[in-house]
């Protein structure tokens, strides 16, 4: 790398000429400003990517172009070599010269060093070119004292800072990269301030982690400081953005009459700044995907969001909360509590997920759906002393589980006991199978009617006896737990005599 980028790199700004005087002074030429015969001119805008042309001013105010041979002499600065032994356009400066404060010859190297006058190097490479002592002495100087420069993954500087994104409770991490135009020095990262509202860890090759403090949002920043070891620094303020993240919560569900809607509340507790997604599910319990409808969503302004066939729905940003609801579908088939779970996960801007367990009640406890079957009618038989009085009981509607029917066997004018059997009753159920169930004193007993029945018969045996009579009377009542008031069917008994 020639001198010329040294300089510019180091030194100098845009469209400023820096002159080193005979004295070995720098200054930046005014406007309008000439240099002086014996100056040393750098040019940072002669030519591209930052480097500089050097001429040397001659007795009559022309410049002379040097920036090749400074190019090499500072070559051979960078290699090591003894700027003296540079071949024969040099051989006229090898070896000491009177006057110079630095009397020894050598190889010139860079130490870091601030001044170059406590060095033992020959300045007589450069006054070989038509420099003097002095301004040898300024042009070595300012070799040795380069800065470090942050740059990015192009070689290009980053400038004062370097700006990056990260979720809310979410860390981020990033490699620091610098460049110095002493190759020989060794570069060393260190964090020069700490971030108010997150932790920071910067390592000596320039990795860092930036962890932000648990729920803050907003902007927060440290600082790096890259050291070249001989007092070369440079200095890049890391900006983080912490963008929001809401956190969900799910509320609602719980028990809900057959037919109605399950709602549920998706609670965000900060307003999203981006698009959010989240994913839906619901997982069947005791439930059956026919008892329920599909999934709708809408935010709290009440927008209709698309629910993917995935569960995934893609939430607008500045959404607080969504109103989920799910149908359930009625029917008239008792089926008891059926329940399922409404899962909600994050899935892209949120963070946390919840879940809601909804009961499906069809027994009128949650509303007024209730499909608990109840007796709807017992018929009235009429028979002849001696013959089997049937009474045919009907259920409301089938239930998925057994009913229990509670039932009372009296006599009205007929006296149980001698007019009809009030100990034992047969029972039929509709595929034909028949049980006998034992009756109480007070001629009750109770029949469990099997699931998907609506209904059997009680069979009631008479009893003939000798007496002449009139027509008597006896009936059958009977409820289920839904009912209230139980239906009644009356039975008579003719006389045969």
């Amino acid at each position: 790398m020639g001198f010329g980028t040294y300089v510019a790199m180091g030194n100098s700004g845009i469209n400023q000429v820096i002159v080193i005087d005979i004295n070995g002074n720098l200054r930046v030429l005014g406007e309008g400003e000439l240099p002086k015969p014996g100056e040393v001119i750098f040019d940072p805008n002669a030519v591209e990517e930052q480097s500089s042309q050097v001429s040397l001013v001659d007795d009559s105010g022309v410049p002379q172009d040097l920036t090749a041979e400074i190019d090499d002499i500072f070559a051979a600065l960078e290699e090591g070599q003894d700027p003296t032994q540079l071949g024969e356009d040099f051989a006229t400066a090898a070896g000491g010269q009177s006057g110079s404060s630095l009397t020894a010859s050598g190889s010139v190297s860079r130490d870091g060093a601030e001044t170059i006058a406590s060095t033992d190097f020959e300045t007589s490479g450069f006054e070989s070119l038509g420099l003097s002592e002095t301004q040898s002495l300024a042009l070595l100087e300012q070799f040795a004292l380069f800065d470090p420069v942050f740059v990015d993954s192009n070689s290009s500087p980053l400038g004062e800072s370097l700006a990056v994104i990260t979720d809310e409770d979410t860390p981020i991490s990033g490699s620091l990269t610098a460049t110095d135009q002493n190759a020989q020095d060794i570069l060393t990262f260190s964090q020069s301030s700490t971030p108010s509202n997150g932790t920071a860890v910067v390592n000596p090759d320039g990795t860092w982690t930036y962890t932000p403090n648990e729920n803050f949002d907003g902007n927060d920043s440290f600082t790096v400081v890259v050291d070249d070891g001989n007092g070369g620094t440079d200095t890049l303020v890391v900006n983080v953005t912490v963008t929001p993240i809401p956190e969900i919560s799910v509320t609602g569900g719980g028990d809900v009459s057959e037919g109605s809607d399950a709602t549920y509340t998706i609670s965000y507790d900060k307003p999203s700044t981006q698009d959010t997604i989240l994913k839906l599910t619901n997982q069947l319990d005791s439930a059956e995907q026919e008892d329920i409808g599909s999934v709708q969503v809408e935010t709290s302004t009440g927008q209709i969001l698309t629910v993917n066939a995935d569960g995934t729905v893609t939430v607008p940003a500045g959404t607080t909360s969504l109103n989920v609801v799910i149908p359930t579908t009625q029917d008239d088939v008792y089926e008891g509590d059926e329940s399922f779970t409404l899962n909600v996960e994050s899935v892209s801007g949120l963070l946390g997920s919840g879940s809601s367990l909804t009961t499906i009640k069809d027994d009128g406890s949650a509303g007024q759906d209730d499909d608990r079957p109840t007796v709807e009618t017992i018929s009235s038989p009429s028979v002849t002393e001696g013959e089997v009085a049937v009474f045919e009981v009907d259920l409301s509607n089938i239930s998925e589980s057994q009913t229990l029917v509670n039932l009372s066997l009296k006599g009205n004018t007929a006296t149980a006991g001698s007019d009809f059997d009030n100990t034992e009753v047969t029972i039929v159920y509709s595929d034909g199978t028949s049980t006998k169930v034992d009756v109480k004193e007070d001629g009750s007993f109770d029949v469990n009617v099997p699931a998907g029945d609506t209904g059997f018969s009680v069979k009631v045996t008479t009893n003939d006896d000798v007496y002449d009579e009139p027509a008597e009377s006896f009936y059958l009542e009977g409820k289920t737990e839904a009912q209230n008031e139980p239906v009644r069917g009356d039975g008579s008994i003719s006389d045969d005599d």
